[in-house]
C-alpha cells in the first residue's frame, strides 16, 4: 500500500480560484484540478493508494464547516483520509477538538503562516494539551513557506522546544520538519520519538539524497511518512524521490505506507 500523507483538496467552487491564486504565489503549476474527485482520480492514475487530505481553518468562522466535511468525505470516500482544523483566534477551539474527535477525525492540521502563529507561542499551549489528552495529532506546517517568505513561523528549534515540552503530543511536522532549514531540522529534531516527518517537497526543494539521509539516519525509521504536498508536487515524483534514497526494501515500505497506515490507524 502506497499512502501520500500530505495533500490537499478544495471545495469544487472555490478550488479553481484557490488554485490560480495560490499558484501565483508559489510559482508552481498544480498538478491537479485541486477539487476532491480530482485528487482522488488523479492519486489512482499513479497508484497511489491512499492519500491524508489537510484541511485547513484559514479564519476562526471556518473550524465548524471543515470539520463537518471532513467527517462527511470521510464516510463518502475510502481512498481519502481528511483531517480536521482548529483556528487558535477562536474562542470554542478546544470544544471542536473534542467534537472532531468525537467524529472520528484522524488528527488536525495547523498551519502556522496561514493561521498567523508561532509554533511556540503560549497561546497555542491549551490547543496542545487537549489534543495530547484526547491523543489527536496535529499536523505542522513547518519552515519556510511562500505565502510568508521573510517570516518563519515554524522554526526546528521552536518545534523541538513544543516537542519537549508537550511529549505525548504526536507532531507531524511535514517538510521534513523544516522546509528549507534541514541542517537545523538535524540540529534540533532528529531523534525525538514523539515528533513525525513527512516527505512533502523534499523531491522538489532537497539539493541531494544526502540531506534526506542525514535526517533518516538519526530518526526512527517508522516516524517518516512518505508526503507530496499535492497538488504542488505530482506523487510520483515523491514516490521517485524515496525510491532514489540509499535504503532497504523494508525502510522504503515502511516510508511509502506502512508507518502511515500504522500511525492514522488505516486499513
Amino acid at each position: 500500500m502506497i499512502i501520500d500523507a500530505h495533500a490537499h483538496t478544495f471545495p469544487d467552487k472555490i478550488a479553481e480560484k484557490a488554485l490560480h491564486r495560490l499558484a501565483v504565489i508559489s510559482g508552481i503549476t498544480p498538478a491537479t484540478n485541486g477539487t476532491v474527485s480530482g485528487t482522488i482520480s488523479y492519486m489512482k492514475s499513479l497508484n497511489i493508494d491512499k492519500f491524508i487530505n489537510l484541511n485547513i481553518a484559514t479564519s476562526p468562522s471556518q473550524q465548524i464547516t471543515i470539520n463537518n466535511t471532513a467527517a462527511e468525505n470521510n464516510e463518502k470516500y475510502h481512498a481519502m483520509i481528511s483531517t480536521g482544523s482548529v483556528h487558535p483566534d477562536n474562542p470554542d477551539a478546544l470544544n471542536e477538538l473534542q467534537r472532531i474527535k468525537d467524529l472520528s477525525i484522524k488528527a488536525i492540521k495547523l498551519h502556522p503562516d496561514y493561521q498567523g502563529f508561532f509554533i511556540d507561542e503560549e497561546k497555542l499551549f491549551p490547543i496542545y494539551q487537549m489534543c495530547s489528552d484526547l491523543d489527536l495529532p496535529i499536523v505542522f506546517h513547518s519552515g519556510w513557506d511562500c505565502y510568508s517568505p521573510q517570516l518563519v513561523h515554524a522554526m526546528p528549534e521552536a518545534s523541538a522546544k513544543i516537542a519537549r515540552k508537550f511529549p505525548r503530543l504526536k507532531m507531524v511536522l511535514a517538510h521534513f520538519g523544516g522546509l528549507k532549514l534541514w541542517d537545523d531540522v538535524v540540529e534540533h529534531l532528529v531523534g525525538l520519538q514523539n515528533v513525525y516527518f513527512d516527505t512533502a517537497m523534499a523531491a522538489t526543494y532537497m539539493d541531494s539524497t544526502d540531506t534526506a539521509m542525514k535526517i533518516i539516519n538519526k530518526h526512527p525509521i517508522e516516524n517518516i511518512f512518505l508526503g507530496s504536498d499535492c497538488p504542488w508536487e505530482s506523487p510520483d515524483k515523491s514516490v521517485d524521490f524515496i525510491e532514489s534514497l540509499p535504503l532497504s526494501d523494508e525502510y522504503k515500505e515502511k516510508i511509502l505506507g506502512t508507518n502511515a497506515a500504522l500511525f492514522f490507524n488505516i486499513k
